[in-house]
């Protein structure tokens, strides 16, 4: 629930897809109970359900690790539905939620590595990453295509080259 509230307004900076955008968690454990002591007491008492079947079996049925989250746009899965840029755009809207949700929490905007990122957006998409980025973010893009980056960005960025495993800066 905290990271759907932070997905939302997060996709803000993107454009958005025709539609509107949600998240859905599919779980073996009914989280309708929203207390957290109720979930992990359900959670608990499914493991002890189960395990039995989970040491025939040398596989562990249930937990986290098997949780799926689900992007949804007008109630269709992106994943089913969306197209090649939903997806990208969906993906890369929940690391900026990711992003903020830790800004909240420490006061301090977390390192963003985003490698090659600028070659799965189309040109909106870009400019408003770019944009968004550009605040008050501490961001390392990798590329093999520089002319992706608006020239703008570009001359205001720090820009290293890796040629035959050796770092360093463009001059």
């Amino acid at each position: 629930e905290i990271l759907r509230l932070a997905y939302e307004p997060a996709y803000d900076p993107l454009p958005k897809p025709n539609g509107q955008l949600g998240l859905k968690l599919d779980t073996a454990i009914d989280r309708s109970a929203l207390d957290l002591k109720e979930i992990q007491d359900g959670f608990l008492e499914r493991l002890k359900q189960i395990r039995s079947e989970e040491i025939s079996r040398g596989v562990t049925t249930i937990g986290p690790h098997r949780d799926d989250l689900r992007f949804i746009i007008n109630k269709a899965d992106v994943s089913d539905y969306g197209s090649r840029g939903q997806i990208r755009t969906t993906l890369l809207a929940l690391k900026l939620a990711e992003v903020e949700w830790m800004r909240e929490r420490t006061g301090e905007y977390p390192v963003i590595l985003l490698d090659e990122v600028m070659a799965e957006l189309d040109t909106h998409r870009r400019a408003d990453l770019l944009k968004y980025v550009s605040q008050e973010h501490q961001v390392l893009f990798t590329t093999t295509d520089l002319s992706l980056f608006a020239q703008e960005f570009s001359e205001g960025a720090e820009i290293w080259d890796v040629k035959g495993g050796v770092v360093a800066p463009r001059r």
